[in-house]
């Protein structure tokens, strides 16, 4: 249950500090009474200060768990199990940049959460990827099926995630399910996108200066920052290009899930 009568959703936020304070001066601009921080907040160029930034909101903010941010607390407690992808450098670099406190917001963070009354919407939840799974893929023509199977944990007649970084509003079976896309890391836009629920779903993009953000964050000694900035910041991936690579991932997934 909440009282609250405007959410705003940020999910991917990935560290990337300029984008952030740009969708937190918005979401001041038109009035919220409650955010939901969607996961995938800190791995990024300004980790500390993101999470110096979302601590700063206090109640105001409700934390939900990225398969992003459980990497970084096994990084930060030594246990993290390098997946053999290109984050893996950047889950170490940043985990060696928190403090107990950071690891502990992190870490105290849920898989999913859910409000019952959420005004004009009904009962909504909440989760970075799926509910069952942190890091489990949906996108946009996933099957019925396996929206199904993915969300079976859940009750709530609306689903907000995020994890593609990529925006998209759909049914199934008579439920709705709504990407709030990524602040720090969108594909198939630029500007930052987050989701605003208030008598209504309404998905926003905010603009931000890239050139000023990518001088910035040329100063943080992020791994493979480069990269970074010619494919997130100065420029960004076509949805079509991002769902090639996401369906691949969505398919080995569901094949290791069935076997």
């Amino acid at each position: 249950m909440t009282d609250a009568a405007r959410i705003a959703v940020l999910s991917d936020i990935h560290g990337n500090l300029p984008a952030l304070e740009a969708v937190l001066a918005e979401v001041e601009s038109v009035g919220v009474d409650l955010l939901v921080l969607n996961g995938d907040l800190a791995d990024g160029p300004f980790p500390v200060e993101t999470l110096d930034l979302l601590h700063s909101l206090g109640d105001r903010a409700v934390w939900v768990r990225g398969n992003g941010d459980r990497w970084l607390v096994e990084a930060f407690d030594g246990v993290f199990r390098p997946t053999g992808g290109p984050a893996d450098e950047l889950i170490e670099w940043a985990a060696g940049m928190l403090s107990r406190e950071h690891r502990d917001l992190l870490a105290a963070a849920s898989l999913t959460v859910s409000f019952d009354d959420v005004p004009g919407l009904g009962s909504v939840g909440f989760c970075h990827a799926t509910a069952r799974d942190d890091n489990e893929m949906v996108l946009v023509d996933s099957t019925i099926d396996h929206f199904r199977e993915a969300f079976a944990a859940s009750e709530e007649e609306t689903m907000v995630v995020g994890h593609c970084h990529m925006p998209f509003d759909r049914l199934f079976d008579r439920r709705r399910i709504v990407n709030a896309g990524s602040v720090g890391m969108p594909y198939g836009h630029t500007g930052a996108s987050w989701a605003l629920l208030g008598n209504q779903m309404t998905l926003r993009r905010t603009g931000y200066d890239a050139d000023a953000a990518a001088e910035l964050m040329s100063g943080t000694g992020m791994p493979d920052l480069r990269a970074f900035l010619d494919e997130n910041i100065c420029e960004t991936p076509s949805d079509t290009e991002a769902m090639d690579v996401f369906s691949k991932v969505r398919e080995k997934q569901l094949r290791a899930r069935s076997s």
